[in-house]
């Protein structure tokens, strides 16, 4: 068995973005009919309203806005806002329902619709004919408004323009109106805001007054001022540590002394000479002396809250109580006093122990002062800041105020020059610059824009109208579409259209046709016909459509090589799907590009086609087999010099029986398949034939052929549900867009392509 030549056998989901516009064009196109005629409607439609709609003519005047004559850097007007909005609060007045009332009485307008509908229905009709535009220009930051179009349509000329003077004249009035009241109300109003301002400012004083005086000493503006007074004393803290320090040793140094002092005469008194030894002195006056002494060592070293100082002068008191007791206290001094007054030494150094201990308290004193001054001057640094942000905040208070104030003071004084201003009609003016013409062209209906709009809106109707009848009835267009809306459906291949190539010197070819009942031996020699040239495969070879059959065989071969002979049956739902085409096509690339010994069976009995495609016709066919008239090498014709046959249908004699020769052909198939590898049966439409259903029976493989743009898809299932396939549903969808196609395949082809002479296919 040969080997198969290596073709693509997949197609990409890619499509370039035009498709679909092809599409809708498509859709148009056959619908042509639906479009034209909508679009003659809309325009018949149109010339009738220009005909039937009543007559108007419109009277125009144009008011303009002059600025104001003296420059504002001298005097700055006062207007309401920005231009526009002023006038559109004109207009609003001027078409206020008062006074357009009184122009309708005035000039007697709209007499039938006041009787018919009313008041407000005159009113409002008025309101809508009246046409107010802003005439502006570009200016560097943003449009500046020029001038106002005032305009008023009527069936009267004249009553037009005298509407639309009395609307000019409103418009100037009110102008001048609005301008007065503005500049008045703006005064007032400054006045009160001034004084309004001013007692507040007042009042912000007052109270800025009032905080400085309760913070004094806290303000910021004193920050400086307390830290250098906090160096100061914390120097003089420093010095007074250091002279305690200085005088707390002194005493401890003199407290020593005495203590060395009474120690060595107590030795002296008791081991040296027994005269100094104190007669009848008492024990308690002794522990009352020991504890003055210590009271007086711990006294220059530590305070009074001291523990053992604490400890010390409740024994002290202690002792004296019981002295006082026994009547000796009095004597134990005085015996201490004798003892000093003898002991100048001792009582120099009792003078000077004195002498420094009041000096430490006193230094002690003064150091707790000035703890005391630096703590409280630290605390108003510390609450500085505080105070520094509520002052900062009542300062911003009363600065925004003044401001605000000062300004207030301004923009009155500018108000009472802009009263005078005004006063003396030097302010912005609307001044008439083309007063209201008599019209003398037509304003309604404009004929052109209704024609635009009929012929706009009948194409519109005509194209939605042809797509949605279109999108009623679905037809495939793409594999995609035929994969999803057929479930199991395995696309071949997707044929795109093409066309026939005609030499120019018009090759010859033989072609015959047969009908029931016809002439057994009609035969003529005709020049090849635009249907024989359809065979793509063999005269354009390089063409995207050939590539595509060959895409198809390849994939038909290698699901079916495994039977030494195989039958299939090339069907559509409909006519004019273009199997017969396929046929011929398949079965010649199945021949020459995969060598296999292939025939070709026309089954269509009603339409036989596959005669036209045949280069040397035989002497019979068919329908002769069938009826044991001929035998089946006189009813095999060929294509060209590659292993493919052909079987046209032939003539009938006899009596014209469709099913009872489909059954025959049961008989027939097993003699065929044992000479030729492929079988390749064209048969008639699914639902415009009864021998489809024995027909589907004999073939091992059925392929329904689907026209892209033209089969309904509801019809496509239909004919699959009539057949009865139980296994794989094999497609070809036929007459595809090439734009449809891969783009880079569609490239790849034509690269490679010839340049031939193009004819389109009629069948």
């Amino acid at each position: 068995m040969s080997e198969l030549p290596n073709y693509g056998v997949s197609d990409t989901q890619s499509e370039p973005m035009s498709v679909a516009m092809w599409e809708y064009w498509g859709m148009l196109v056959r619908r042509k009919w639906v479009v034209i005629a909508s679009i003659l409607a809309g325009v018949v439609i149109g010339a009738v309203l220009c005909v039937v709609l009543p007559k108007s003519y419109r009277s125009s005047t144009m008011i303009l806005i002059e600025n104001q004559k003296i420059p504002d850097e001298y005097v700055k007007g006062i207007g309401a806002g920005h231009i526009e909005e002023r006038l559109m609060m004109i207009q609003q007045q001027v078409m206020s329902r008062a006074l357009l009332s009184q122009i309708l009485e005035e000039y007697k307008l709209y007499e039938g619709v006041v009787k018919r509908e009313g008041h407000e229905a005159a009113i409002e009709r008025l309101r809508k004919s009246v046409v107010v535009d802003m005439v502006s220009t570009a200016g560097p930051k943003r449009k500046s408004i020029e001038a106002v179009n005032i305009s008023f349509a009527d069936e009267d000329p004249l009553t037009a323009m005298k509407v639309t003077a009395k609307l000019g004249s409103l418009f100037i009035d009110e102008n001048l109106k609005d301008r007065e009241q503005l500049v008045t109300g703006v005064s007032v109003f400054l006045e009160q805001e001034v004084q309004e301002a001013k007692k507040a400012l007042e009042a912000k004083e007052q109270v800025i007054s009032e905080y400085k005086t309760k913070y004094v000493g806290l303000l910021p503006e004193q920050m400086n001022a307390n830290l250098r007074v906090l160096d100061r004393m914390q120097i003089e803290l420093n010095a007074t540590n250091d002279a305690l320090h200085g005088q707390t040793e002194r005493l401890g140094s003199v407290e020593n002394s005495i203590r060395e002092y009474q120690a060595s005469m107590a030795a002296r008194m008791e081991v040296d000479d027994p005269k100094f030894l104190p007669r009848n002195v008492d024990p308690l006056v002794t522990r009352l002396n020991e504890l003055e002494r210590r009271l007086t060592t711990l006294r220059a070293e530590w305070k009074e809250t001291y523990p053992d100082i604490v400890d010390t002068k409740q024994e002290i008191e202690s002792v004296k109580a019981q002295l006082a007791e026994k009547g000796e206290g009095q004597a134990g001094s005085k015996n201490d006093q004798i003892a000093m007054t003898q002991d100048t030494y001792l009582r120099e150094l009792i003078r000077q122990r004195n002498d420094l201990a009041t000096e430490t308290s006193s230094l002690k004193a003064r150091r707790l002062r000035m703890m005391e001054s630096i703590k409280e001057t630290e605390r108003r640094v510390e609450q500085t800041p505080v105070r520094e942000q509520e002052l900062m905040t009542l300062v911003r208070d009363y600065e925004n105020m003044q401001k605000n104030y000062q300004t207030l003071l301004d923009k009155r004084l500018n108000a009472h020059v802009a009263v005078n201003l005004e006063k003396r009609q030097k302010g912005e003016q609307f001044r008439i610059l083309d007063p209201a013409n008599l019209p003398e062209k037509l304003d309604s209906p404009n004929r052109i824009l209704i024609m635009v709009l009929g012929l706009l809106a009948g194409g519109t109707l005509g194209v939605g109208g042809a797509l949605g009848m279109e999108l009623l009835n679905p037809t495939f267009r793409r594999r995609e579409e035929v994969e999803q809306f057929l479930p199991g459906a395995r696309v071949l291949a997707t044929v795109p259209h093409f066309f026939a190539f005609v030499n120019e010197g018009g090759a010859q070819a033989t072609t015959h046709s047969a009908t029931p009942g016809g002439d057994a031996g009609a035969c003529i020699s005709v020049a090849h016909s635009a249907v024989s040239q359809s065979l793509v495969a063999k005269w354009q070879p390089r063409s995207v459509a050939a590539e595509q059959y060959r895409m198809a065989a390849t994939r038909m071969v290698l699901a079916t090589d495994a039977r030494r002979s195989t039958v299939i049956e090339i069907t559509s739902a409909l006519e004019g799907e273009g199997k017969t085409t396929t046929v011929a096509n398949l079965g010649y690339t199945i021949a020459r590009e995969l060598g296999r010994k292939t025939l070709l069976i026309d089954c269509d009995f009603r339409r036989p086609a596959l005669h036209q495609y045949v280069a040397i016709p035989a002497r019979a066919g068919l329908l002769n087999l069938l009826d044991g008239e001929a035998s089946l090498e006189d009813c095999l014709s060929s294509i060209d010099d590659v292993p493919c046959r052909i079987m046209t249908v032939g003539r009938s004699r006899g009596e014209w029986n469709e099913l009872a020769r489909i059954e025959r052909m049961k008989t027939l198939l097993p003699g065929l398949r044992s000479q030729f590898q492929y079988l390749i049966i064209n048969t008639p439409p699914v639902l415009a034939s009864a021998t489809m259903g024995i027909l589907a029976s004999l073939a091992d493989e059925v392929v329904m052929v689907i026209k892209a743009g033209s089969s309904p898809q509801h019809v496509v299932q239909k004919a699959f549900a009539l057949l009865g396939l139980t296994g794989e549903r094999q497609v070809l969808l036929n007459g595809v867009d090439e734009l449809s196609l891969p783009h880079y395949l569609y490239g790849y082809s034509m690269v490679y392509g010839e340049q031939p002479v193009l004819e389109p296919i009629s069948k």
